[in-house]
């Protein structure tokens, strides 16, 4: 099993940026390692996020 690193931006009044770690297989779409990745960060967060617009983009990636 891999991993990618996946910066998160929430577009708050001061933009708000986490970064993680987030397992994937080498052949996962992007869009499913930044969802895993939302998935992550909000049980680090407590179960919750403020609000404002999200993004998130894939910084680098490894895979077996």
């Amino acid at each position: 099993m891999g991993k990618a690193v996946v910066k998160l931006y929430i577009a708050t009044y001061a933009i708000e940026e986490y970064v993680l770690e987030v397992p994937c297989k080498k052949d996962d779409p992007d869009e499913i390692i930044i969802a895993k990745a939302w998935k992550i960060l909000k049980k680090e967060e407590g179960g919750s996020l403020p609000y404002g617009g999200r993004s998130g983009e894939i910084i680098s990636r490894s895979g077996d």
